[in-house]
């Protein structure tokens, strides 16, 4: 199975520029631990997650009502391209030891996020499939 084909699309954005409450309340609102940081015309710029939020700016005394989301995302994402496997993106998600992945186009356009639980969603869909195989195997 290919990204594209696990991926939830479209991903939650948010701009640098808007304030860390604003990205709390949609993560709220959309119950989801991280949004892609983009420009206007959906361009990766990075990636914040609810704890990027919570210890990097709440916990050192910051205001999120004021500070803006490019001081405190992660400016270097890990991401995939839709066509990849997802043995790849289980295996880019390990390499940079994180759980979710934007997926980009070849220009960086964000196309959608993979996560982990995606992942195992496909994973338990194979194994149900495989099952159900069996049994109508050793019922012949």
């Amino acid at each position: 199975m290919r990204v594209r084909d696990a991926m939830v699309a479209p991903a939650i954005e948010v701009g640098p520029g808007d304030s860390c409450q604003k990205a709390a309340e949609l993560m709220r609102d959309f119950k989801t631990g991280a949004l892609v940081v983009t420009t206007d015309q959906h361009i990766l710029e990075g990636i914040i997650t609810d704890r990027d939020i919570a210890i990097r700016c709440t916990a050192l005394g910051c205001d999120p009502a004021v500070e803006k989301v490019g001081d405190f995302c992660d400016l270097n994402p890990s991401s995939i391209r839709p066509d990849a496997d997802l043995e790849q993106a289980a295996e880019a998600t390990r390499a940079a030891g994180v759980r979710r992945l934007p997926v980009v186009e070849d220009s960086n356009r964000v196309l959608g996020m993979l996560s982990l639980d995606d992942i195992a969603l496909d994973i338990r869909r194979y194994f149900d499939a495989f099952a159900e195989v069996a049994a109508q195997y050793r019922r012949t």
